[in-house]
């Protein structure tokens, strides 16, 4: 999806999560629960993780779940992988941060993630695995350096010799991998 801000009259927002043009209502309510407004462009949302990214790009953080943008587009981060989560494909950087964190490649299918980090089968509500959990084990045997800030976050192993950085605008980039 190609970026497109209206401009002039100032009468649109700018901001397009899922295809769905936010109101001025809805802004203010976003600014109210996270303390600032979004850059306008387009970006994809999942409401059952909270999960987000800017249209056409992995992820690049999460939010609380449940608000309504409408409905997610399978392919709203271009991914080409055939593993599905909530209904998004993931793109290909995203799936092999996933599987580094899970320690094996996920098999391509169709899988649902929680709010919680709680992730399995699609049609099977126990979960497989806790990614909260997993992303705290990779550190095991070597160390996990957990970054974040308002500008980005990250992880990289003991020695430095691998890890990830995602920037908003510019999704996940691992490295030593």
């Amino acid at each position: 999806m190609q970026e497109n801000v209206e401009g002039g009259g100032g009468t649109g927002t700018g901001v397009h999560v899922n295809d769905h043009k936010l109101t001025s209502d809805e802004l203010t309510q976003v600014q109210s629960t996270y303390g600032e407004m979004p850059s306008p462009g387009h970006y994809w949302y999942d409401s059952r993780s909270g999960m987000y990214g800017v249209a056409g790009q992995a992820g690049l953080g999460f939010m609380l779940p449940d608000h309504d943008f409408g409905s997610l587009d399978p392919e709203c981060s271009s991914g080409s992988t055939s593993v599905f989560v909530n209904g998004r494909q993931l793109p290909n950087l995203e799936w092999m941060l996933w599987s580094q964190i899970l320690g094996a490649a996920i098999h391509p299918g169709h899988y649902w993630l929680d709010a919680n980090g709680n992730a399995g089968l699609e049609g099977n509500p126990l979960p497989l695995v806790n990614f909260v959990q997993a992303v705290a084990d990779a550190g095991t045997g070597g160390g996990d350096n957990i970054w974040s800030s308002r500008f980005g976050a990250g992880t990289y192993d003991q020695g430095g010799a691998r890890g990830y950085v995602t920037v908003p605008g510019h999704g996940p980039i691992g490295y030593g991998f």
